[in-house]
């Protein structure tokens, strides 16, 4: 109410109250605030709302290095791939147009989503212990605003991990400093559909035909049937439950030391 754009005081409120760790109860108090005006279970957290701005600002603080640690070998890989990795000579030779009529592109591509996904579920140990922190409050604050849903607990979840944090990084790795330019149009168009693709293996629950038939194209629903497997289900499922649990992790590594004053 004060601010004109209340969206102008995120970033230094989320750095004041990561300065004096009061940051968790805070986005509780505005996400259970958001919830209220939530009324349907599978739109929860994906407006642009107080709570998921401070959630999204907070990612881009302390998850910086993590995002490092996980997404940077694959995205350097999908900009200069290697011949050990597909047997390529340069990215020119194989770009992941994914039409009806290239289906050495749709393997390229499921190369990639695979690994993309691979990095992303077995990273839970490298979560930063603070956002571990915050989507434990956000998961049990949507099993009480939903209880008949068992569903919400891990959508809640994801919304932010999946669809705002690793999602949005893969399709633009400059803004999160993965990469030190914008990339071509050829690069930003195979990371645009692995991004698609991270997003819909992220989204709780299993590729239904629902989600397959919201593909306007066939050869992409053909290519999203080949993921149509428990595995992925449940890779998904555990790597929410641990990054949303307050258990405490063992040190991965040396992490970065958090900005947050500039000047």
């Amino acid at each position: 109410e004060v601010c004109r754009d209340k969206y102008d005081a995120v970033l230094p409120l989320v750095r004041l109250l990561l300065h004096h760790h009061k940051l968790v109860p805070f986005v509780t108090a505005v996400a259970e605030l958001d919830l209220k005006d939530t009324q349907e279970a599978n739109t929860i957290f994906r407006g642009n709302s107080l709570a998921t701005r401070c959630v999204d600002e907070m990612m881009k603080i302390v998850g910086k290095h993590y995002l490092k640690v996980t997404l940077k070998p694959v995205i350097d890989e999908v900009g200069y791939p290697t011949e050990t990795s597909l047997g390529l000579l340069s990215p020119q030779w194989c770009p992941c147009l994914l039409d009806r009529h290239s289906c050495f592109s749709s393997e390229n591509l499921r190369y990639y989503v695979d690994k993309v996904f691979r990095e992303i579920v077995r990273s839970s140990i490298s979560c930063p212990t603070l956002m571990c922190d915050v989507f434990y409050s956000l998961r049990h604050l949507a099993a009480k605003r939903f209880p008949n849903d068992p569903h919400v607990q891990y959508s809640a979840v994801s919304s932010f991990v999946f669809l705002r944090f690793f999602a949005v990084a893969v399709v633009s790795p400059h803004t999160f400093h993965l990469r030190p330019h914008h990339p071509d149009a050829q690069t930003s168009r195979t990371l645009t559909l692995i991004s698609k693709a991270i997003q819909t293996l992220g989204s709780w629950g299993s590729l239904t035909k629902s989600k397959l038939s919201s593909f306007k194209e066939t050869f992409m629903c053909e290519f999203f049937k080949t993921f149509q497997e428990e595995n992925f289900t449940e890779s998904v499922k555990k790597f929410l439950d641990d990054v949303s649990s307050t258990e405490s992790k063992e040190p991965s590594g040396v992490s970065e030391p958090v900005h947050l004053k500039e000047g």
